[in-house]
Parts: C-alpha cells; sequence; structure tokens
C-alpha cells in the first residue's frame, strides 16, 4: 500500500497535513519531502490529520521525531488528530511524543493552540 499526502496552510505558518494508507519503510521519505518544502518558510505549527494512516513503522515514527526537533527549534508545535486505536498504541508504546499533543479534532488541536498564542 502507499502513502496519500495533503498539505494546506490553515494559517500563516500553520500546515495540516492529512496522511492515508502506510507511513513505513518504502513511504516515509514522502513525508519527509513533504516537510522539507513546508520548512521553505517559517513554520509555527504541523498538524497531523492520522484519520486515514492504517499503519506506522518506526521509519514513520523516526520522520517524527525529526519534525519534532525541527519545529523545537523555530518554537514550533506538533499536533496530531484523529489517530487510530493501532496508530495511538504504536505513539505511546514509543513514548517518543507528548500526550498533550495528540486530539480528537481540529477544533480541539486549534483551541490548544489558540491557548499557546495567547500565553506567549
Amino acid at each position: 500500500m502507499s502513502l496519500k499526502l495533503k498539505s494546506t496552510e490553515q494559517r500563516v505558518g500553520c500546515f495540516l497535513i492529512k496522511l492515508e494508507g502506510r507511513l513505513d519503510t518504502t513511504t516515509h521519505q514522502q513525508l519527509s519531502s513533504m516537510l522539507d518544502m513546508i520548512f521553505g518558510v517559517p513554520v509555527r505549527a504541523i498538524t497531523l490529520d492520522f484519520a486515514g494512516l492504517d499503519y506506522m513503522s518506526s521509519m514513520g515514527l523516526r520522520v517524527l521525531m525529526q519534525l519534532m526537533k525541527r519545529l523545537a527549534a523555530q518554537n514550533g508545535s506538533l499536533l496530531m488528530i484523529h489517530a487510530k486505536d493501532s496508530i495511538k498504541a504504536v505513539l505511546e508504546m514509543a513514548n517518543v511524543l507528548p500526550s498533550m499533543s495528540l486530539f480528537a479534532s481540529v477544533e480541539e488541536a486549534d483551541a490548544y493552540l489558540d491557548t499557546l498564542q495567547k500565553n506567549a
């Protein structure tokens, strides 16, 4: 199976990336390449929509960890929404991502971002 990606800039510097399929050894480079293009501009936040993501391997986790480092260097935020239970289990088992970045919906993630910006 392949990986389909769609990126939209929701607000200036805030991107939503929808993933569909598998994020694994054969597809992780697609996401890495898209992130390289996005980081051509200042990035404040990236929201990953996992609603269509069926599988994530260790290479997918590696891409997420690299993304976290890039965002931290710019004081940016990583948010994840609509993760299926199997994807949540992988994220929790790896214990590499803060639980506060997993949200049930876009609205919940946006409310979190709004709070961060108001307190900054």
